[in-house]
């Protein structure tokens, strides 16, 4: 199964390891593993590799990771009842030794089936998908033994985050197709699921108080899930495939892995390196994508892949990513910055999503692979700052010129017509202010920042400057062109895509209460910008491809009060384009409600506040105003370097939260959301 590609890259990848193989330990990450080859019901087709695979997670995870014994939990076959795998998930939730924040692991191998569900089960599509316990089909305690919904399951690892944290990890090898078929040594990985489901099925699992719960999309492997990520072995409409005793995509998992370290791969980086497998490619699925594997570290900053095409070196970062022909990036080994390599690379050419460059100062027989992250976008991208003359700003405004000789790219001092960022001394207080000079932002009301920072603390007004940059670098970032054509009767110009912004309400009637658009369902985007009244209304959106093509939607709120940059919406990571991970033509997605993934949202002005040392302080808010950019590419790109937490620390806004070839383009829109104090 390992194929040169992950032969040459484990040689760069293998250098730069500080351990030798089997030296690693993982001793915090604890396992439940679940595989399942003998099925009780002879109607339900055999496996030969499930098992297989689930021991080898095992030994993986004890003889390559070190993780203690007493950490992992497997259950094969006989053991992996219905009861079984739906305690074996709870056991983790309630396991006092795991800590929060700890990894968890879950892998299941076994059959995957879909079926029809109740009427009274408020699941959006017309199919939910469901694992195939053991003893599926027999009787236990007199009642007919059902495959586990994919909404349960939801709940389980729902109620697993809440309890330990999100550093959860599913991987699943199975297939909802439900075809079942085997071809000699080849199995796929699915019934036919052909059996009512009772309507109070796992009524346990979901509770009395289910009025409280906004709603979990149909599929527990939804793509905002902020509970956990999903590694899955298919798209689907795609099959699970075993072969030879053992899963396909299990057995290209551990090979990857092993070769090339778990300590240099992320679950996105990860799929992207798995060998190809033909009719099924593999998916990662979450948020948290750019974590490294079964460890709480987060990838520092964009790394972005360095290929050779013929002659030329490509950067898998475009313009899309911010990229200029004045970029300059630092190449590593891999994508951690342990991993310093000696050169950089310029731009020669930008490309939508990809970019030539050239290499300086290291020897192009050491590359690739290797990535790359930038430390320049260019001057035409410098914040321009300007500092009020106040002499207790002289000691900020030492540090900011010193900055500006090591980076002139970064920062430039400007007079206060031209500034994007305003810093002034807060009355006779010892306190900075802050104000963006967007015309935009100050069209819509906002024209302070509401927070204040004690001149003392020079180091959270460097964040505050360097949020505002990264703030202003992609709030501004738009394609030179209109990239993305689509045009309406008698070739008039129209938006790529609609938005429809609109108020939630609790739908009474059905088992789970559940969010849905308000009756009537207003939309209150008008012209791009929807004006609301700071309250616990919760909002969603619907966005509708408008094109002839498949789009990739990303979405994004900017909160100019806080300066956060938050992500709504992120397709699934796969290795090459995937139209089944993408808004089709004529297609649409929800967000903040139904299956699109994500949570229900509300928008509130906040009060006064100050935190513990008094050196940030909040001022009493009457207007809020944000931006949801959703950016539409033709191709899947990482964009998941824009998020970031705002530098005001724990005062922040909080935001409950076809066969033609693909052609290299990409689209923004921008939606102003305007909150109002209540009676302004």
């Amino acid at each position: 199964m390992q194929s040169q590609e992950i032969i040459s890259q484990a040689r760069t990848l293998s250098s730069i390891s500080n351990q030798p193989a089997g030296a690693k330990h993982f001793g915090s990450l604890f396992a439940l593993i679940i595989g399942i080859d003998k099925y009780a019901a002879p109607e339900v087709a055999p496996l030969l590799g499930a098992v297989a695979d689930a021991r080898a997670m095992k030994c993986y995870l004890r003889d390559k990771l070190c993780v203690p014994e007493a950490n992992i939990r497997t259950l094969l076959d006989t053991q992996a009842t219905r009861s079984d795998i739906i305690k074996g998930i709870r056991e983790l939730t309630n396991n006092p030794s795991i800590t929060r924040n700890d990894p968890i692991l879950i892998f299941y191998a076994g059959h995957g089936t879909e079926a029809t569900p109740p009427k009274d089960w408020d699941a959006e599509q017309s199919k939910i998908e469901m694992i195939v316990p053991q003893d599926y089909r027999m009787t236990k305690d007199g009642k007919r033994v059902h495959c586990i919904p994919d909404l349960s399951i939801g709940i389980l690892l729902e109620d697993l985050a809440n309890a330990k944290g999100n550093n959860i990890t599913v991987i699943l090898d199975c297939c909802h197709s439900g075809s079942g078929t085997r071809d000699g040594h080849r199995r796929v990985r699915s019934v036919k699921d052909s059996e009512d489901i009772p309507n109070d099925l796992d009524i346990d699992i979901w509770g009395t108080s289910m009025a409280n719960r906004v709603k979990i999309p149909p599929e527990f492997k939804y793509l905002g899930s902020a509970s956990h990520l999903l590694l899955a072995a298919c798209a689907s409409n795609q099959s699970a495939m075993e072969n030879n005793g053992r899963g396909v995509f299990t057995q290209a998992l551990l090979e990857t892995i092993t070769t090339l370290g778990v300590e240099n791969l992320t679950y996105a980086t990860l799929i992207k390196h798995l060998p190809d497998l033909p009719g099924q490619q593999p998916r990662c699925e979450g948020r948290h994508r750019n974590r490294f594997l079964f460890t709480k570290k987060i990838q520092d900053g964009p790394f972005y892949e360095l290929k050779k095409s013929g002659e030329a070196y490509v950067l898998e970062a475009g313009s899309v990513h911010g990229v200029t022909k004045e970029a300059e990036f630092a190449l590593y080994k891999a994508a951690d910055i342990h991993s310093k390599h000696p050169g950089k690379l310029t731009v020669l050419s930008v490309g939508s999503t990809t970019s030539t460059v050239e290499l300086h100062g290291v020897d192009p027989v050491e590359v690739p692979p290797a990535f790359a992250s930038p430390t320049s976008f260019g001057k035409a991208k410098a914040l321009r700052i300007y500092l009020s003359d106040n002499r207790k700003l002289d000691s900020l405004r030492y540090r900011i010129q010193r900055e500006i000789e090591s980076r002139p790219d970064l920062y430039i001092l400007a007079n206060p017509e031209e500034a994007q960022l305003h810093i002034q001394v807060h009355d006779h207080e010892e306190t900075a202010t802050f104000a963006l000079a967007n015309a935009l932002v100050q069209t819509l009301g906002l024209t302070q920042i509401p927070f204040r920072v004690s001149l003392r603390e020079e180091d959270v007004i460097i964040k505050v400057i360097e949020a505002t940059y990264a703030f202003n670098l992609y709030l501004n970032n738009h394609p030179a062109n209109l990239d993305i054509e689509n045009h309406g009767a008698k070739g008039s110009y129209q938006e790529p895509v609609s938005i429809h912004f609109t108020k939630l309400e609790k739908q009474e009637g059905n088992r789970w209460s559940s969010l849905a658009p308000a009756a009537g369902g207003e939309n209150l985007n008008k012209n791009n910008q929807v004006d609301i009244v700071s309250g616990e209304t919760r909002y969603g959106l619907k966005i509708t491809n408008n094109t002839e093509g498949y789009l990739y939607p990303y979405l994004f709120l900017f909160n100019c009060n806080d300066l956060s940059i938050a992500s709504f919406y992120t397709p699934p990571t796969t290795k090459y384009a995937d139209r089944d991970a993408s808004l089709q033509k004529g297609g649409s997605i929800t967000v903040g409600y139904g299956d699109g993934g994500g949570r229900p949202w509300r928008h509130m002005v906040q009060p006064a506040q100050q935190d513990a040392r008094e050196t940030i302080v909040r001022d009493e808010e009457d207007l809020q105003v944000e931006f949801f950019k959703l950016i539409l590419t033709t191709k899947p790109v990482d964009l998941s370097f824009i998020e970031q937490h705002t530098p005001f620390g724990k005062l922040h806004n909080r935001v409950d939260r076809g066969s033609a070839e693909l052609v290299d383009k990409w689209e923004t829109v921008l939606v102003a959301v305007v909150v109002k104090r209540q009676g302004l």
